[in-house]
């Protein structure tokens, strides 16, 4: 099942790339997985396993992304996944399987010139293939505007605005809301970046806390086409995880 939708967003991004950009295409297939824990305000924790196949493609204005995961929730029963977390009251159970496909497009609005402002604009839809119990069953979209701003050869801020629209499922309604990042990038080498993010969201459920979290990372890309990034997630209110850990390994063609 997961191979079939993998297919199918790879023939998406297909279909969605430029015509005139297909010969300058680098592909980037990834494995990876994400460990995140949190009590989001309940008495008990939930650990979300979050095990997604990627795939992205590039040429010189356009990145498409798109994921397909295998999805492992422990929790209090009734807990709710997919783009959110929202806790349960029941009794510890364990439940995995297919989660939400993602996908997203972004294009540079101004053209890639080294030591130059880089602005791009950005949009994605979450789809509700998850198995029953592991997603919240509806569609997700969001968009964002983001800048990269060089300040040396090794150091870059970086920033987003967006907004992001949740699709209601029967029990509860889900609030729509702005985010927004801000972070600053280190090239330690042509082939190596390090870097810190905050990231923010507003309350998406009547009576939760905005989200706000810090992400290090690290990415290291191999002169034979390999790459490797890792990266943490610290949670600074009740409605994020308390921590979180991630890897992806990526081949570059």
């Amino acid at each position: 099942m997961a191979k079939s939708h993998l297919v199918a967003t790879a023939a998406a991004v297909l279909i969605l790339i430029p015509s005139a950009a297909v010969a300058q295409v680098t592909w980037e297939p990834s494995i990876g997985v994400d460990y995140s824990k949190g009590s989001y305000g309940a008495a008990e924790d939930t650990e979300v396993l979050y095990a997604p196949l990627g795939l992205r493609a590039t040429t010189p204005r356009w990145r498409f992304e798109a994921a397909v995961p295998y999805l492992r929730v422990k929790g209090p029963a009734g807990a709710v996944v997919g783009g959110v977390v929202i806790p349960g009251a029941g009794p510890v159970t364990t439940r995995s399987g297919l989660g939400d496909v993602t996908m997203s497009a972004t294009y540079q609005l101004v053209e890639p010139v080294a030591g130059r402002t880089q602005w791009e604009l950005g949009a994605g839809v979450k789809l509700p293939t998850a198995d029953e119990d592991l997603g919240t069953g509806e569609t997700d979209y969001n968009v964002q505007l983001g800048v990269r701003q060089p300040l040396s050869d090794s150091f870059t801020l970086t920033g987003s605005i967006g907004y992001q629209w949740l699709g209601d499922p029967a029990a509860f309604e889900l609030e729509d809301g702005p985010t927004a990042m801000v972070g600053v990038n280190y090239a330690s080498h042509p082939r190596a970046n390090f870097g810190v993010q905050a990231t923010y969201r507003s309350a998406y459920l009547d009576g939760f806390d905005e989200q706000l979290m810090i992400n290090p990372y690290f990415r290291i890309d191999s002169q034979g086409g390999w790459a490797l990034t890792g990266y943490g997630t610290v949670g600074l209110t009740d409605s994020t995880p308390d921590l979180g850990v991630g890897l992806i390994v990526g081949r570059v063609f």
